[in-house]
């Protein structure tokens, strides 16, 4: 009908806006451990064409508790030793880059990508924020499904609003050459990252996630980027104004309205139909992690601290696309060669059924 194919992008709109911005505020005001990553989880999962499945939602806690805690446990045990550490940790970064190419959703991979980089390298630096953030990102995904699995029945899902979040498949490349692009791009720096005892974790995951995205894209690969440094920088600039404007007028309810409009920015650009609506989430993410740990309550140095982060998602994407250059002259992509072996016996099934 012409009402639900009229209404369908507002909803979803209205869903991703007042239910970033409503967790934000909650976030900010209750402030418990990490709020701004279930701030995060919820902006992922509010993308999502409907609300996460329980069984999905258990499986994603249990393997965030497994495989936080057991890189929790061994970077611990292998932390005294520099060699076997650097060997664990890129042994891991493969392991998780191999899992993102069966299918796993980028959520999980995430997770993979923390309990790999990020949480070693934490242990190296706090054993108590260590074990912070092994027990509460499993609590805060759990928190993030339960406000989104609120907000899809508040803002319900139609039809065309499903259809206009699907995506179109991937193409299929071969699985191991994937995983030897994104292990070149992304262990070296996490070696020099370890070496030179740098504290910039942001710019750590940001590479891993970036080489991720990347990593299937050669001639796109230019497109694919001015779009994600696109995303990033507009997120950093509403960051920004959101946090001049706290500044300005040191109140928390102006903080919260100063997100509360960005969001709805954003959520207006997620449903615009433009060709990049789709870096509307990457924008509305930057400006969680940007702002949210800019004005935390434990935040020193707000103003340098955002323009800090803000310079190391850019550094980060420099980075990466510096890094495919080399990569891609070495290691171009290659078709999956499973995928070619499927359509064979259905060629061949074709031409046995075809009428003479």
């Amino acid at each position: 009908m012409p009402t639900e194919a009229t209404s369908a992008p507002d909803n979803r709109g209205l869903r991703l806006a007042v239910g970033v911005g409503g967790h934000f505020a909650l976030a900010i005001l209750l402030g418990w451990p990490l709020a701004t990553i279930c701030t995060v989880f919820v902006t992922l999962f509010l993308q999502a064409p409907g609300p996460m499945p329980p069984k999905a939602i258990k499986g994603l806690f249990m393997m965030a508790v497994v495989f936080l805690t057991a890189s929790w446990v061994i970077s611990s045990a292998l932390s005294p030793y520099p060699v076997a550490f650097l060997l664990g940790l890129a042994l891991a970064v493969a392991s998780a880059f191999y899992w993102s190419t069966k299918g796993t959703g980028m959520l999980a991979v995430v997770l993979a990508l923390m309990a790999a980089l990020m949480l070693p390298t934490l242990v190296l630096t706090s054993q108590k924020l260590a074990l912070i953030l092994v027990i509460w990102v499993p609590l805060n995904l759990v928190l993030a499904w339960l406000w989104t699995v609120a907000m899809f029945h508040l803002f319900p899902p139609t039809p065309s609003g499903v259809a206009a979040a699907q995506k179109p498949p991937a193409p299929h490349h071969d699985p191991s050459r994937l995983v030897w692009r994104m292990s070149l791009v992304t262990i070296p720096f996490a070696f020099y990252f370890y070496l030179v005892g740098s504290g910039a974790l942001v710019t750590l995951l940001f590479v891993a996630i970036l080489s991720q995205q990347l990593s299937a894209a050669t001639a796109a690969g230019p497109t694919v980027a001015r779009g994600m440094l696109k995303a990033n920088v507009l997120g950093g600039i509403a960051a920004m104004i959101c946090y001049e404007l706290t500044v300005i007028a040191p109140l928390m309810l102006v903080a919260l309205l100063a997100f509360a409009t960005a969001a709805f920015v954003f959520a207006r650009w997620f449903v615009s139909g433009r060709a990049d609506a789709s870096l509307a989430g990457s924008g509305l993410t930057t400006t969680v992690i940007l702002f949210g740990g800019s004005i935390a309550p434990f935040g020193d140095d707000a103003d340098v601290a955002l323009v800090d982060r803000l310079l190391q998602i850019g550094n980060a994407l420099m980075f990466v696309l510096i890094a495919y250059v080399v990569v891609d002259a070495f290691f171009p992509l290659t078709p999956d060669p499973k995928a070619k072996t499927k359509r064979r016996p259905r060629a061949r099934l074709r031409r046995r059924t075809a009428p003479s």
